[in-house]
């Protein structure tokens, strides 16, 4: 497999005859009257290269005759008193025909390699684009919820709204306070709490939550001190968050 990530298919490699073995002949079962002799190559032919030589087999066994791949020759079967150096002309042609076919099957392979790379860099460039368009999608990180206390919120609006609102406004807050009024009731979704200044209950700050906390906001006891996070809402006139969530 290679970088791409697609299994890269192997190439042939021709050979060539470097000559014939004349030390070597030995009687074959092939035929009747059969024997053989061999020609030397010059490298052991792969699978590929067989495979074309074997397409010659029927061909041969009508003439009684038989080429076969010895490791790094040909090994070539004939019936004695055929003509041995027209026979083996006839191998040479046969190589260099086989030759040319595994020329043709790696233009082949060289072009199904080329058109697998152009579409896997069109993939690739294709799940560029979508993982761009996918972190366009990314919501912007939410700023750190700013802690604060009930009194210091009342203040700063009483202070200057204005600046106070710019400070607060649609922000997350952590809002700590004393609980002076929890109000649940679900058949009217009506699920609050009131937080208040330990000294001063007109400074208050209401925190809406939304519905599935029915049980924790049953278990608060007025007079507790918690801390509550939501998103701020409201005037000088009202102080309220949404979406509340109770830290403690």
């Amino acid at each position: 497999m290679n970088s791409w990530g697609f299994e890269m298919v192997n190439k042939s490699q021709p050979v060539e005859i470097t000559g014939v073995d004349t030390n070597t002949s030995e009687k074959d079962d092939t035929f009747p009257e059969a024997y053989a002799f061999y020609i030397k190559l010059s490298d052991e032919p792969d699978n590929v290269w067989r495979s074309y030589l074997a397409k010659w087999n029927d061909a041969l066994n009508a003439m009684q005759r038989k080429i076969e791949v010895v490791g790094d020759r040909l090994r070539l079967v004939f019936v004695y008193g055929d003509n041995i150096q027209n026979y083996t002309k006839y191998a040479v042609q046969l190589v260099k025909w086989v030759n040319e076919r595994v020329i043709e099957y790696n233009k082949k392979v060289d072009s199904l390699e080329k058109k697998e790379l152009r579409k896997q860099e069109e993939r690739r460039r294709k799940e560029e684009e979508i993982g761009r368009q996918l972190r366009q999608l990314e919501p912007e990180p939410m700023p750190a919820a700013i802690e604060v206390t009930v009194k210091e919120l009342a203040s700063a609006y009483e202070t200057n709204e204005e600046t106070a609102d710019a400070r607060f406004g649609n922000r997350i807050l952590k809002v700590t306070g004393l609980v002076n009024r929890i109000e649940v009731k679900d058949t009217l979704d009506i699920h609050y709490i009131t937080l208040s200044d330990e000294k001063s209950l007109l400074q208050s700050v209401r925190c809406m939550f939304d519905k599935g906390h029915e049980d924790e906001l049953n278990r608060l006891r007025k007079g507790e001190m918690v801390t509550v996070q939501g998103k701020f809402h409201g005037s000088i006139v009202q102080l309220g968050m949404r979406h509340c969530v109770l830290v403690r």
